[in-house]
């Protein structure tokens, strides 16, 4: 039996077995790291673009959640067209853009200054924006992506954060873009070429430089440690990137001064070619083991990065590659898995993640329009995943703006369970305010197996049988006892759900991304000794947070925790990092 076969039977084993009672300390000395408003955050591909704005969809969707956390998530025009987008003052069809030969399609995007502001205003506000400019197009001194930035710019305004220079551009060899002596220097060569042009031009100089748009380097696809999911053998990583004050980008300040970020990519299942087709499967997506074998693969990512003075993002994302898998990515499965990959790429060092969508994409958290798809029609709509992102949404709102950072329990860290502690305040003298549990184990269900905004394709027809498993856990907390503690719960008829999914009661309007429904007030109280104690079932999220003031003024009603001497090597459940690699090759 390979090394593969063995790690998947463990795995389909660990969400097979009956749920049981649980019992998890939250160690004083476990190190946080920083969780922003908008941590989760959209992708977008610049030929579906139009789409999400010639509806109300999208925008009452993102100003939900505007509303929750007080930060509007961030957007990223950005995706393979963007290397393919051709700039030009007209066109001669009329239309601010064009695809050629059509979205689903397009191997060319042209596009006008006016396209800019068809959706420049459209977002909610205090949106920020990353765009994505041409770089695999440089027989002309990358005129198109100067054009574009300039363009950009004066529809935007402010509300452009960032520039990227092309979109995964450790496969400009594979396209065609680039020949073989593609690498690190050559990109670092060509970063400072066209940043130098945009700095210099006049449109920039002239911006209050407080308010000049940044760029965001790397852009890399290729996950470190996957072989097979590597279009190319190159030398593109952040660590090599950044060098480390040795020949890296950041060796000139001129340079480090103008990186916002480090952008990498990551899909973890993949419809692009049959091998990777052939490994998908919705109770690996939904399992928390698999999806840390895929994450930790960035912990030195995050490590390179913060040491060039800039964070990493997570630039685009989604569970399978190549627009998505009906029956995976549509799937209550996947709002939870969503969930579970934000708050741990939060939990080590990852500030945002965002998600990629296509008007006509299986793996799209909503679709603005009807369409036809693999002989089907269908309409607009809201599909499973979403409603992860408006659970996250309550996970990373703060009362009264305050500071919020998050950590990883090593005690909820299993196959079917994932568990994070959320606090307020500066790391020496923080407050437990909020908690977050997973229930990954797999049930599948026979209800809510419809959504007409997408396929009907299933991952499989096997169905779990008996009563739907349900434990309790028991939290040691510093919260004081009697406290009031608000349950908040992420619910769906069955991993394989793509309807009736809802946050505490709270749905949304499929056509209009109205809230609807009636919101289910849960509350447990604090015992003795700070215990906190709940059920969870089987494929469920819950979100535990104190409600009420203690008498000693702490508005989350929790003991302030004295980390000045924690330790800050990062563990998961007592692995490295490096314990762990060859475990994530053997599964994909």
């Amino acid at each position: 039996m390979t090394i593969r076969s063995v790690a998947i039977t463990a795995l389909v084993a660990a969400v097979s077995v009956t749920a049981q009672d649980t019992t998890v300390d939250i160690p004083s000395d476990l190190a946080t790291r920083s969780l922003v408003p908008d941590v989760y955050g959209y992708s977008i591909e610049p030929v579906w673009v139009h789409d999400y704005v010639t509806t109300p969809l999208a925008a009452n969707l993102l100003s939900i959640i505007a509303n929750v956390t007080g930060k509007a998530p961030p957007i990223r025009v950005g995706g393979n067209t963007a290397d393919q987008t051709y700039f030009y003052d007209t066109l001669s069809t009329g239309n601010d853009s064009v695809a050629i030969p059509a979205p689903l399609t397009a191997k060319v995007f042209n596009i006008t200054p006016s396209w800019y502001d068809s959706w420049a205003g459209y977002f909610p506000d205090g949106t920020g924006f990353v765009y994505t400019l041409n770089l695999a197009v440089n027989t002309s001194a990358w005129s198109i992506a100067v054009a574009e930035a300039e363009a950009a710019h004066a529809a935007l305004g402010d509300k452009l954060t960032l520039f990227e220079l092309g979109n995964e551009i450790d496969h400009f060899i594979h396209k065609g873009w680039r020949d073989s002596s593609w690498d690190v220097a050559s990109y670092i060569d060509q970063f400072r070429n066209l940043t130098g042009q945009i700095r210099n031009s006049e449109w920039y100089t002239g911006v209050e430089e407080a308010k000049r748009p940044k760029f965001q380097a790397a852009v890399f696809a290729d996950p470190p440690w996957v072989p097979d999911q590597q279009d190319e053998i190159d030398d593109f990583s952040i660590a090599n990137l950044t060098g480390n004050g040795e020949g890296g980008i950041v060796e000139r300040p001129e340079d480090k001064e103008i990186i916002g970020s480090y952008a990498t990519h990551l899909y973890p299942q993949s419809t692009c070619d049959t091998p990777r087709w052939l490994r998908m499967r919705l109770d690996l997506l939904s399992n928390h083991t698999t999806l840390w074998l895929n994450v930790s693969q960035y912990v030195p990512q995050v490590a390179a990065a913060d040491k060039a003075g800039a964070p990493l993002v997570m630039g685009e994302t989604n569970s399978v590659s190549c627009s998505g898998k009906s029956g995976i990515s549509d799937t209550f499965g996947a709002a939870l898995w969503g969930v579970d990959y934000v708050l741990m790429g939060a939990s080590i060092g990852i500030k945002k993640t965002y998600f990629h969508l296509g008007a006509q994409s299986e793996y799209s958290a909503f679709t603005p329009k009807s369409y036809e798809l693999k002989n089907e029609t269908l309409a607009p709509g809201i599909r499973a995943n979403w409603y992860g992102h408006y659970f996250v949404a309550k996970v990373a709102a703060a009362q009264n703006s305050q500071n919020l950072s998050i950590v990883a329990l090593p005690a909820a860290n299993t196959s079917s369970l994932s568990g994070y502690a959320v606090y307020t305040g500066e790391e020496q003298q923080r407050s437990l305010s909020k908690l977050v549990f997973l229930d990954m184990g797999v049930w599948n269900g026979t209800e809510g197996l419809s959504n007409n905004s997408t396929l009907k394709a299933t991952d499989g027809t096997v169905f779990s049988e008996g009563e739907r498993p349900s434990s309790t856990i028991r939290v040691a907390t510093s919260w004081s006892s009697g406290r009031n503690v608000s349950v908040t719960r992420l619910t769906g008829p069955g991993t394989n759900a793509k309807s009736g999914v809802a946050v505490s009661g709270v749905t949304f309007d499929p056509a209009t991304g109205d809230k609807t429904g009636e919101e289910k007030v849960e509350s447990v109280s604090v015992g003795e000794n700070g215990q906190v104690e709940f059920s969870i079932k089987r494929a469920e999220g819950v979100l535990l947070e104190v409600v009420d003031a203690s008498s000693s003024g702490n508005p989350n009603g929790s003991s302030p925790v004295d980390t000045s001497g924690a330790e800050r090597v990062r563990l998961w459940g007592g692995l490295a990092v490096t314990s762990i690699a060859a475990g994530f090759i053997g599964i994909w």
